[in-house]
């Protein structure tokens, strides 16, 4: 019988509907006249039935034609997609389902009696029964369907001892007990999983005993040789010093030039369509961020995603109190959850994500922070990589665009470092299948890679450039998205450095892990790979450290042109020549590349002579390095925030 027809059927068969919703100014009930015209007991209802069920419930014929289509696309049920619409409240209706069974109706399931089971988080991301422990007794808490409400009736008719030690709850209500019954056993499982179980992937460690002491036979030799043979010390540093900055400024210009023989697209190529979609989470890591909590949550909403197929969880520190009124305040859809991470262990953005993504019930899922605007398209587009490429590629990244770029220097300056980083860079390595240090937000996952490689390590501060690189490890490869997360950048020097600090420091954390076994290590990622990460990783951390070095010597070179009378040595004069290089020369490709990147209307809004202050820039990313290499000694997992403010 043709979906329509099926329909249609139903209607006739509800003539008279026996139940109907009914809205009022101050409460929704629903009212009961008899049995619902429909199968024979002990069947499960089939579409037909179902609509017909809800057709007597009193829902009008176009919703439940609606829902029955969608139902038939999403690979759900009319129930779930009326859920999803917001033309069932699911308080409500499931109150009314326990009352329809004769059984308990639970609003909140106190945590202290739920049965804590060895598999207890399964149900995180499925529905299914919950067991509770009460008075000596134990009880099985269900969320019943429609679809199976008839047999569950005729089920409890036959047996209708069972009533005694069942109860029904909503799925929501269910979820939210295990979440808080098992809060404390999973966040310190979660916290520690990986360095128990990848101990030389976890950056928990700064470092081992053999790095410290390479570091400190080092140190020792370098003190050594600066006493007996100053300037040949001197000398070799500087050497490794410009070849650090020469491979850096390399590959952003080898980077711009390929950008010039392909095109930069910014708009997403079409979305195909009639595939089934998956369950898509959407996590997004919040502390403090109560004021952004009306314009994030609108966001989000704005997504083009099934809200059936949805499964958005903000993720919040148990007692940021201020931010979960916030957010629940905004009157939050089915789709949406606020999970509570509790106070244990390092204060970190990857740890309240490693908690969550216990509960993830996707097969896909998005990273995105509080004050981001994603595409509306993006998800899709991002189904659609994933679902034209093979397993292994692991995760997307999006460009993230700044919204403030035309508010100061710095946010113009940030804006072009994110447009030659997000729109050029990452496209090329991604293109040549290089390891790509991720963006801290805007990432898509396949969520079996990620789990796969551990997650997210909770004691690396800079999360996202850790995990790109142990999916590269892992065989995996990472791709782009054309489109954009909008986001804004820091307008105060102070906070700029403290964000800056923190990133690399997190820089160096996830060098030190990878260089724990810097054999195995290049054997993983490959020498192409292994050249990519040094120059990425280790390369922006010894340029930001080392570029007033540069300016020094260049000083210093020249005022000796300038009062001895001897010649100066050779070596030298070419090194302040090479020095002179790099220096012009990554300040070229920084703003070569960002331009590059920048859109028509971009260009327009950021004034040209900011471009001019970008020594200044590189001089503040050098004070943030030498400010991450304090911490990294002194407060290795202190997580400086970044404050967000709502656009006016």
């Amino acid at each position: 019988m043709a979906p329509s027809k099926t329909i249609d059927h139903a209607v006739s068969a509800a003539a008279r509907p026996p139940l109907r919703l009914v809205r009022t100014s101050r409460r929704d009930t629903l009212r009961s006249a008899g049995p619902v015209p429909g199968p024979e007991p002990g069947d499960i209802l089939d579409e037909a039935g179902e609509a017909r069920f809800f057709l007597g419930c009193g829902i009008g014929k176009p919703h439940v034609e609606a829902a029955a289509r969608a139902a038939r696309t999403n690979g759900t049920t009319i129930e779930k997609e009326l859920i999803a619409a917001g033309l069932i409240e699911p308080r409500l209706y499931y109150r009314w389902l326990a009352g329809e069974l004769g059984l308990e109706h639970l609003d909140r399931i106190d945590p202290d009696e739920v049965v804590r089971l060895p598999f207890l988080d399964v149900l995180l991301r499925r529905d299914g029964p919950l067991r509770l422990s009460r008075r000596a007794r134990q009880i099985t808490v269900i969320a019943p369907e429609a679809r199976q409400l008839e047999a569950q009736k005729a089920m409890f008719r036959a047996r209708p001892g069972l009533r005694r030690d069942m109860a029904a709850a909503s799925p929501a209500a269910i979820r939210e007990a295990v979440w808080q019954a098992g809060a404390q056993d999973r966040v310190r499982r979660t916290t520690f999983a990986l360095d128990q179980d990848q101990r030389d992937t976890s950056a928990r460690r700064v470092m081992t005993a053999w790095q410290g002491f390479i570091l400190a036979l080092v140190l020792f030799a370098a003190m050594t040789g600066f006493v007996l043979w100053p300037f040949l010390v001197l000398t070799a540093l500087h050497v490794v010093l410009t070849l650090f900055f020469s491979g850096g400024t390399l590959l952003r210009l080898t980077a711009l030039a390929a950008s010039v023989f392909r095109p930069i697209r910014t708009r997403p190529p079409a979305v195909p369509e009639g595939t089934r979609l998956p369950v898509y989470t959407v996590l997004i890591a919040l502390r403090s961020e109560a004021a952004m909590a009306p314009a994030l949550v609108s966001r989000i909403a704005a997504l083009d995603w099934p809200k059936s197929l949805l499964d958005v969880k903000y993720v919040c520190e148990a007692e940021d109190e201020a931010t979960i009124s916030a957010l629940l305040a905004q009157g939050l859809g089915p789709e949406c959850e606020i999970v509570r991470t509790p106070s244990f262990g390092p204060r970190t953005k990857p740890k309240a994500l490693q908690y969550a993504l216990q509960g993830a019930r996707g097969s896909l899922v998005a990273v995105y922070d509080a004050e981001d605007k994603p595409a509306p398209g993006q998800l899709r587009e991002a189904w659609a990589a994933f679902d034209r490429a093979d397993q292994r590629l692991a995760c997307l990244q999006a460009p993230l665009a700044i919204a403030n770029l035309s508010s100061n220097w710095i946010s113009g300056l940030f804006a072009l470092e994110y447009s030659g980083l997000f729109r050029v860079l990452v496209p090329f390595l991604a293109r040549t299948g290089m390891p790509i240090p991720l963006g801290g937000t805007s990432n898509h996952f396949r969520r079996a890679a990620l789990e796969e490689v551990g997650g997210w390590d909770p004691h690396n501060v800079t999360e996202d450039a850790d995990l790109g690189m142990r999916l590269y490890a892992h065989g995996y490869r990472t791709g782009t998205l054309r489109s954009a997360t909008v986001e804004t950048a820091p307008v105060s020097r102070k906070v700029w450095v403290r964000q800056r600090t923190r990133w690399l420091k997190g820089w160096a954390q996830t060098w030190l892990v990878a260089m724990r076994r810097p054999l195995r290590t290049c054997g993983a990622l490959g020498p192409g790979g292994f050249s990519v990460f040094q120059l990425m990783i280790a390369g922006m951390l010894v340029s930001a450290l080392a570029h007033p070095l540069m300016f020094l010597f260049i000083g210093l070179t020249l005022a000796w042109l300038a009062t001895s009378a001897a010649a100066v040595p050779t070596s030298h004069a070419v090194l302040m020549w090479i020095d002179f290089a790099n220096i012009s020369g990554s300040y070229l490709a920084f703003i070569a590349l960002g331009w590059r990147g920048f859109t028509a209307h971009e260009r327009a809004r950021v004034r040209k002579r900011w471009l001019l202050l970008t020594p200044v820039y590189w001089l503040l990313m050098s004070l943030a390095g030498w400010r991450a290499l304090r911490q990294l000694a002194t407060d290795t997992y202190l997580w400086e925030k970044t404050p967000h403010h709502p656009e006016p």
